[in-house]
This record gives C-alpha cells, sequence and structure tokens, in this order.
C-alpha cells in the first residue's frame, strides 16, 4: 500500500506547484494518481491486479452488477468445477443458455441459480481524497509518482515534458514485468505429470 500523501507531495514538486494550486488542484491531484494506477494495472499483467469475486446466483434474477475486468481468467462454481463464459456475441448466438454465463463490461448474465467465483484482472480501487491509501504496492511508488506527472503535464498542455515521462515510464515498467513475470524462479516444474517416468528440471 502506498501513502497517496507521500505521492502528493512529490507530484506537487514534480509539476512545480508545490506553493500554487492555480494549475493542479487537490481534485486534479486525485485524478492523475487514479489515471497512473489504472495505467499501471492495463500495462501489465501484476500480482497485485489479480483478484477474485464471489457472488451468489438466485433463482428468477439473471442480471448482476460486477466488477469491471480487464481479463477474466475463468469462472468456478461451488464445487470447484470450471464453467463456460462467453462474450456478447457467442451467448446470444446459444439458443440454449443454462449451463453458461455472459460476462460483458460489467455485467453478468446467468440463469442457473449457484454461488460462483470470478478470477480476474482487475483495477485496484480508486483513491477519492490526498489522504487517502493506495492499493497498489510500496515498490511501485516510482511508477505512481512518473505516470501520475505524465497525466499532470498533459493537463496543462506541456507535451515535450509528458512525452519525456511516457518514455521513461514505458521502459520502467517493461523491467518492473520483466522482474515480476516468475515469482517463483527456484521452483521446479514438472515437464511431463501424466507420465511415471517425468522429467523434473
Amino acid at each position: 500500500m502506498i501513502s497517496v500523501p507521500v505521492i502528493a507531495s512529490a507530484l506537487k514538486k514534480e509539476l512545480g506547484s508545490y506553493f500554487s494550486t492555480e494549475a493542479h488542484r487537490d481534485n486534479d491531484m486525485v485524478r492523475y494518481i487514479n489515471s497512473a494506477a489504472r495505467a499501471i494495472a492495463i500495462a501489465r499483467n501484476f500480482q497485485f491486479n489479480q483478484y477474485e469475486y464471489e457472488f451468489v446466483v438466485t433463482d428468477g434474477v439473471t442480471s448482476y452488477d460486477i466488477p469491471f475486468q480487464i481479463e477474466t481468467y475463468f469462472v468456478l462454481d461451488s464445487t470447484w468445477d470450471e464453467v463456460d463464459f462467453e462474450d456478447f456475441l457467442n451467448y446470444n448466438r446459444e439458443k440454449n443458455k443454462t449451463e453458461i454465463i455472459w460476462i460483458w463490461w460489467d455485467v453478468w448474465r446467468c440463469t442457473k441459480p449457484w454461488t460462483y467465483t470470478i478470477f480476474y484482472r482487475g483495477y485496484p480501487s480508486s483513491i477519492t481524497s490526498l489522504t487517502d491509501i493506495l492499493a497498489l504496492p510500496e515498490h511501485f511508488y516510482d511508477l505512481v509518482l512518473l505516470k501520475a506527472t505524465y497525466f499532470g503535464y498533459m493537463d496543462i498542455r506541456a507535451f515535450s515534458k509528458a512525452t519525456g515521462k511516457e518514455t521513461i515510464f514505458k521502459w520502467m515498467i517493461s523491467d518492473m514485468g520483466k522482474r515480476s513475470s516468475n515469482p517463483q524462479p527456484v521452483k521446479r516444474k514438472r515437464l511431463n505429470k501424466s507420465s511415471s517416468n517425468s522429467k523434473v528440471w
């Protein structure tokens, strides 16, 4: 978790408005920080933005509001069996929709009562003030500050400065993505689970 006051203080200094609220008011700073957090979540599949969401489908109710998902990994029912889910076109093409689910933006449509769990990649919770806590790991601080500064410069049409920040952001997030791509580097991986003679490396 990252303290928003710490980000905000550094962001004001970066944007040259530490003693001025004319160019970047508090609500602007909140917007920049939220936009930065969303940009990081979209850019890479980091561990911090992997979520699960459980809810119950009741008889007679077919449509539900769910968290918006960047990617849906899979859906399990309460017996931990995987359930098929479809997009807008494929769901509506099916004549019998009893055994399938439609996930469309932040809407879930299902006709079969059950308890379901969605595993997905999504966005961290938005902050609403400069006294909040941002739901990102602490080591993402520099990326948040960098991208928030980019949005601040874009807001006042300082495009050349924004471009410089964006260039640095791209290589930093690429580097962060590489470091996060294998969180279990010394774990042995079984190459052939079906064979009794499977090799382990």
